[in-house]
């Protein structure tokens, strides 16, 4: 098998699954948990810190916990985070994580994987989307790519965390249209946010994060979006294609979920899922799923154990074609 194939290979493997059969044990059990606590290990504003906030509002909404504090421990890659839950004893705590925590633990050479954690459930899957300044001379992706053609280095691109699933489809898209991965210029940030500034200050050519994080700014016109990575278009950028209808046949999506504290009985446990199986089935996150276009991505049990297993060997695998990991 080529290099090229393989590349392209482990990127399938980091998107399959995704769509896969979502499972929904029956709910047993009653009541609110009261005082429960989600972690998000990075900055507020993010894809995580987004969803960890969707996850208290409609928890509460719909009495299935009350209480709920939404806090952040900010660190490369959600490690720092994971560390704190690893320690914790605190049954009724959540962290928010995803994709990005498992390449993060990764490039980070965490001591501590998602392993020492429980894992509660996935639940959203997203498309990220690439953007240029909207003063850029680059006005569709075809232009994009042929500058970035002519002078790999020189074309900054800048996202989310080293080894992030930003840095990753950017790898994933300069594989494909003939780039050396490892010629890569990418500029790292905490959140879409900082990222966003360093497109407006011109110190970044293009960039890439969740749609969510980049559709406030494209739509009062200081980004342009050029490209999408799921299947299909955005609803929140409808006007914009995504990468396959653009001749590149690449489909790459985030996701993220939630993981308690290692050791958790199984009653503690049994709590936690049923409280995101019956929020996952309520009208009020169906209506978050679709104002925030992400989609339904619902996973718990042993399929997601596996799930994140399956995950962690892809990344490995594309990491290793960036040129991040040995």
């Amino acid at each position: 098998m080529t290099r090229r194939r393989q590349f392209l290979f482990a990127s399938l493997l980091l998107t399959a699954g995704l769509a896969a059969g979502c499972t929904t044990p029956s709910a047993s059990g009653e009541g609110s948990i009261d005082g429960l606590r989600i972690l998000v290990p990075a900055k507020p504003g993010g894809g995580w810190h987004q969803t960890a906030q969707a996850l208290q509002d409609v928890l509460q909404r719909e009495k299935l916990a009350s209480g709920v504090q939404v806090f952040n421990l900010e660190g490369p890659g959600g490690v720092a985070g994971l560390n704190k839950l690893v320690g914790e004893k605190d049954d009724d705590l959540l962290m928010q994580m995803g994709k990005v925590m498992v390449a993060g633990i990764i490039n980070n050479k965490s001591e501590k994987t998602l392993k020492d954690t429980t894992p509660i459930a996935r639940l959203t899957g997203e498309s990220l989307a690439l953007v240029v300044p909207a003063e850029s001379p680059y006005r569709n992706l075809e232009q994009f790519l042929t500058a970035w053609r002519g002078d790999p280095k020189g074309i900054v691109i800048t996202g989310g965390y080293v080894a992030d699933v930003d840095h990753i489809l950017a790898g994933l898209i300069a594989d494909r249209v003939g780039i050396d991965p490892a010629q890569l210029t990418y500029l790292p940030n905490a959140g879409g946010g900082e990222s966003v500034t360093r497109l407006l200050s011109g110190e970044a050519k293009a960039g890439i994060s969740g749609i969510t994080e980049y559709a406030e700014h494209i739509k009062a016109g200081k980004l342009r979006a050029i490209a999408v990575s799921g299947s299909q278009r955005s609803k929140l950028l409808p006007e914009v294609k995504t990468l396959t209808e653009q001749g590149m046949g690449l489909t790459y999506l985030n996701w993220r979920g939630v993981v308690a504290r290692p050791g958790l009985s199984d009653e503690a446990k049994t709590r936690l899922v049923n409280a995101v199986t019956k929020l996952h089935a309520s009208p009020a996150w169906k209506q978050t799923l679709k104002a925030k276009d992400w989609d339904d991505a619902f996973l718990t049990g042993p399929e997601f154990d596996s799930y994140i297993e399956t995950e962690d060997a892809a990344a490995r695998k594309v990491l290793r074609e960036i040129g991040l990991v040995n």
